[in-house]
């Protein structure tokens, strides 16, 4: 027998139909995804060129800021600016950076540096501890331009400047501050009967806001309201007294110059 050559499987004739008709079809597919592609980076572009419009440098590098931490007011420069975060960034006197939007916060930073304002009034009361005790004195004058407070204290008169931001000045500030104005410790004297005795300042009550003092006589102690007068004058007495003390040590240092002359 003889093997046949006819092919005995029916394949599909192609459907030329179907192919010119799938062609178009992708054609248009990839025309529509190139153009939305196109688009999307048109506005990706256009949104860059717009961020950078927005994000325009309002303030040079070596501008001066003036900002309060809770540790107090520091003083500080912009270094750089960034146009793609559009922030700026600062360098403080303590040598800490800090990046700030351009907003109102940075505005006020800047408007504080170039227009101070002084932030603790004249006459506030002030509470230094030095080796020799506590020592009572009173916010005297403001220098603007160079955002400096002196202080002078009580009994000696001396004087005392500080910086705006700098931490003692506030340290010495919140010593004085109500309801507890007198720390404990602070010396006071007062006239008995007998005499006059030293004492000091050894508790405060907040919630009745009184002070219990202690003389060194006897241990004797007493107390007294914050608003008491007579609190204030023997806590005064002691820098009168101190004063009496200091003008007789000088006095007899001249009678000595003038014996030994």
């Amino acid at each position: 027998s003889t093997h046949s050559t006819q092919n005995n499987y029916n394949y599909p004739s192609p459907s030329y139909s179907t192919i010119m008709v799938n062609v178009p079809s992708m054609c248009l597919a990839s025309a529509i995804f190139f153009t939305i592609a196109s688009s999307m980076i048109e506005s990706v572009e256009s949104w860059s060129l717009l961020r950078k419009q927005l994000c325009e440098q309002r303030y040079e590098e070596k501008t001066d800021v003036f900002k309060r931490f809770d540790d107090g007011w520091y003083w500080g420069k912009i270094v750089n600016f960034n146009s793609e975060s559009c922030k700026y960034m600062i360098l403080y006197e303590d040598n800490y950076a800090y990046e700030y939007e351009d907003g109102e916060e940075l505005d006020q930073m800047i408007a504080d540096a170039v227009n101070p304002e002084q932030l603790v009034p004249l006459d506030t009361m002030v509470y230094n501890l030095y080796e020799d005790g506590w020592w009572q004195g009173y916010v005297e004058s403001y220098d603007p331009e160079e955002r400096l407070y002196t202080v002078r204290y009580k009994g000696d008169d001396a004087t005392e400047e500080f910086y705006e931001g700098d931490e003692e000045f506030y340290e010495i500030l919140d010593n004085a501050v109500p309801p507890q104005i007198y720390p404990l410790g602070v010396e006071i004297y007062k006239e008995f009967g007998e005499g006059w005795s030293f004492g000091s300042i050894t508790k405060f009550n907040e919630k009745e806001n009184i002070y219990e003092v202690t003389f060194d006589v006897d241990d004797h102690s007493e107390e007294y309201p914050a608003d008491d007068p007579e609190l204030e004058e023997i806590i005064d007495a002691v820098y009168t007294v101190g004063m009496v003390n200091e003008q007789a040590e000088m006095e007899d240092e001249v009678s000595e110059d003038e014996s030994a002359n």
